[in-house]
């Protein structure tokens, strides 16, 4: 789901957060974040804010069922790619 609002703030919504026991913020720059529901390891949803990128990887990540590096993904040092935030 996306949705536009105010001030060309987009929100993009993968996923349902429904059961979630775990919120992880990933945010990029000002303005720019990434809210992660999990259920102990499984990620139930995504909830991108200016951020596309964070919208596609959730998406890929909730669909795919792989688990992801928790640590990587609220680290906003670690580069924001499938491949960093993907559980060895």
């Amino acid at each position: 789901m996306e949705l536009a609002v105010e001030n060309n703030v987009k929100l993009q919504m993968g996923g349902l957060s429904t059961g979630y026991n775990e919120l992880l913020i990933r945010r990029e720059k000002e303005n720019c974040f990434s809210v992660w529901y999990s259920n102990d390891e499984k990620l139930l949803a995504v909830d991108a804010i200016i951020n596309g990128k964070a919208y596609v990887l959730g998406s890929k990540f909730i669909k795919g069922g792989q688990i992801i590096n928790k640590l990587n993904l609220i680290h906003s040092t670690t580069e924001f790619k499938f491949a960093n935030l993907l559980v060895e």
